[in-house]
């Protein structure tokens, strides 16, 4: 678990640094930083860069105007103009957010949009509250909950105050495991299913997708174990057949249809799950997403990405080669191959797809895929992660299928293989893999050797000195 401190404790360590140490105010504070890295802590969430004085000042000036505005319900220009500001400000960097936190501008803000209830006034509160909770969601308490989960009820509530609060919940959520479960635990998800019916907006689909997202995420470091499993199994459980209709209604909406794509991408944690998506038709869907935009590389990538996860299911990969997706990932790749991560995608897609399964290898095989590979690898020769994508690729198309390997040698696979264990020694592993079930002469490095006691496994050991 790393470790973590708050910022008074880093704040305190550069003042004794000056007063003890007598370092410049500069030097003390690359010491500190020196310091607590050296044991281990994330000061991924401090400031560590201070403020000047005059840029201080301001902030909390503009703090403290809210606050009295707000209290006295001044006028709502008035309160926008210092909205705005506060934005601006908090906009700036992570050294403003913590100071804007430290002066209580997070309380402020909610009661704020509590007076003022006019469209504009709101807007402007929630746009700072994104503003300022960005990469410090640490803000956000037990009121902060309630307050998204009663304004997403709220019917009467504005379609924009609604996908600006789902913003909001996002932000929350991001980096911050115990946030997520709050917000989850009280009961989000019976909202969010409502956004997704198809009678919705599709600005409000999109962020409610994005919450869903968020939820099952697993980023926060602080935390050893997260419930972003969980998350996911309850979230797929209960929408999956939704967003695969809605990925049938607005065939359409690029950005839409990439949202899905990737909320679906983020549900397949179970093998069940992924047969739930074939049962509703969502291979056909998938690929008709990929004819569609085929000139999209980021929906193209993201597709790739959902291919992989969806091949967790044996019934459900052998279901998407028979259905023809061997040829479409081929002219996916060939479409997008001066796209490496795009091409490191398609790779990863052929390798899972073949992954112990010599009748899909077969297909890929009389498809041309074996080309298509050999000549990515030759494209991108100085792309690690596709060298070593494509070496799993090579790996699971041979290895059940011997008469493949005289093909990829013709190609000259064997050159390009060699040249990667001299450039990239930290995937030299996968490399050799594909070489020796490429029949070819390799040394593989012996990873332990048993020292010193008698194994007690019952074998009778073998002398290599004599014929068995």
């Amino acid at each position: 678990m790393v470790l973590e401190i708050t910022q008074e404790t880093f704040d305190n360590a550069v003042k004794e640094n000056v007063e003890i140490l007598g370092l410049r105010e500069d030097e003390a504070l690359d010491e500190a930083v020196k310091q607590f890295k050296a044991q281990g802590v994330d000061l991924s969430k401090i400031s560590v860069q201070p403020m000047s004085k005059q840029e201080f000042e301001s902030l909390t000036t503009a703090i403290g105007q809210l606050a009295r505005l707000q209290e006295l319900k001044g006028s709502p220009e008035r309160v926008n103009t210092t909205l705005e500001q506060l934005k601006s400000e908090c906009d700036k960097g992570l050294p403003q957010k913590v100071a804007a936190g430290k002066a209580d501008l997070y309380y402020i803000l909610l009661n704020t949009y509590e007076t003022f209830k006019d469209k504009v006034s709101r807007t402007n509160v929630l746009k700072a509250l994104i503003a300022l909770m960005t990469k410090q969601p640490d803000l956000l308490d037990d009121r902060g909950v309630q307050f998204i989960i009663d304004n997403l009820k709220d019917q009467n509530q504005d379609l924009s105050l609604q996908c600006l609060i789902l913003k909001w919940t996002k932000v929350c959520c991001i980096l911050h495991e115990l946030n997520r479960q709050k917000i989850f635990d009280a009961h989000i998800l019976d909202i969010l299913k409502g956004f997704l019916k198809g009678n919705s907006p599709v600005e409000l689909i999109r962020d409610t997708l994005s919450v869903c997202r968020a939820l099952v995420l697993d980023d926060d470091v602080r935390v050893e174990f997260g419930k972003a499993h969980e998350h996911a199994r309850i979230i797929a459980t209960e929408t999956l057949c939704s967003i695969m209709a809605l990925l049938c209604k607005f065939k359409g909406e690029e950005q839409l249809n990439f949202d899905i794509m990737l909320t679906l991408t983020a549900l397949m944690v179970r093998a069940e799950f992924c047969k739930k998506v074939d049962d509703a038709g969502g291979l056909d869907l998938i690929k008709s997403v990929m004819e569609s935009f085929s000139n999209s590389d980021k929906i193209i990538r993201q597709s790739f990405k959902l291919i992989k996860a969806l091949a967790g299911n044996d019934d459900c990969k052998a279901h998407m080669v028979k259905q023809g997706y061997a040829g479409g990932i081929k002219d996916s790749i060939l479409f997008n191959m001066e796209n490496p991560q795009t091409v490191t995608a398609g790779l990863a897609a052929i390798a899972a797809l073949t992954l112990r399964n010599p009748d899909n290898s077969k297909i890929f095989y009389e498809a041309g895929i074996p080309d298509v590979i050999v000549n990515a690898m030759k494209h991108h020769m100085a792309q690690k992660a596709l060298q070593k994508t494509g070496s799993w690729a090579i790996r699971n198309m041979v290895s059940r299928s011997k008469y493949q390997t005289s093909k990829f040698l013709e190609l000259g696979v064997e050159e390009v293989l060699c040249q990667d264990i001299q450039k990239f020694k930290d995937i030299e592993y996968d490399i050799k893999a594909a070489l020796r079930d490429l029949g070819c002469n390799v040394t593989l490095k012996e990873e332990w050797t048993g020292k010193g006691g008698a194994l007690t496994t019952g074998l009778t050991r073998r002398d290599d000195n004599k014929e068995n």
